[in-house]
C-alpha cells in the first residue's frame, strides 16, 4: 500500500516517549528515569510530566526520576538495562528531520558502555516516509552495539531486534 507522506499524522517526541514507556512497563521493565525534551515550540516540562503521569495511570509504576539530560528513558529488569533515545517528528523541513535523526543516533551511541546494556532508538514512524533510515542503521552496526529500534505508527509500537531487518515505507 502506497502512502503519501503529506497525509501522515506526525508523532511528537512526547507521544513516542509515552508509547515506549508503556511498552516497557507492560513487558516487565521498571522505568528508573526519564528525560523530557525542552526547547522552542515544545510544551512546558510540567505539562509533559502531567501527560506522562496521566498516560501511566493504571500501570505498575514505581517512582520515576525526571532528569534534565541523559537518555530519554532508562529502564531495568532481570534481563538488563535499557538506555533509550526518543525522537518525534515535527513539521520542519527535510534537512531538519535528517539532522534530528543523526543527532538521535549520535545520542544513543553515546550511551553504549558494555554488552549488557540494550540501546534503544524510539522513533516516530514518520521517519520511514520522510527519511529512509534503514541504510544509516545497518544490521552489523545494530548487532555490534545491541541497538534495538522502536517505531511508533499511529498508536502501535513496533520493536525490531538488532538482528531484524528494518521495514521500508509501506511495509509495516
Amino acid at each position: 500500500m502506497e502512502r503519501d507522506y503529506k497525509v501522515v499524522t506526525l508523532s511528537s517526541e512526547l507521544n513516542v516517549l509515552i508509547a515506549t514507556a508503556l511498552w516497557l512497563l507492560r513487558n516487565g521493565w521498571t522505568i528508573e528515569a526519564m528525560s523530557i525534551a525542552v526547547g522552542h515550540g515544545l510544551p512546558s516540562i510540567d505539562y509533559q510530566k502531567g501527560k506522562i503521569r496521566e498516560a501511566l495511570v493504571g500501570e505498575k509504576v514505581e517512582t520515576i526520576s525526571f532528569k534534565a539530560k541523559g537518555p530519554d528513558i532508562v529502564a531495568r529488569s532481570q534481563e538488563g538495562i535499557w538506555r533509550i533515545e526518543c525522537k518525534g517528528m515535527g513539521g520542519g523541513k527535510s534537512q531538519t528531520h535528517r539532522n534530528n535523526f543523526d543527532r538521535a543516533v549520535a545520542s544513543v551511541m553515546s550511551y553504549f558502555d558494555d554488552s549488557s546494556t540494550r540501546l534503544g532508538l524510539a522513533l516516530a514512524n514518520d521517519y520511514l516516509w520522510a527519511y529512509n533510515f534503514q541504510e544509516r542503521l545497518p544490521r552489523p552496526l545494530r548487532e555490534a552495539t545491541n541497538l534495538w529500534i522502536f517505531l511508533l505508527e499511529k498508536e502501535t509500537l513496533y520493536l525490531y531486534k538488532p538482528s531484524d531487518e528494518l521495514p521500508f515505507p509501506g511495509v509495516i
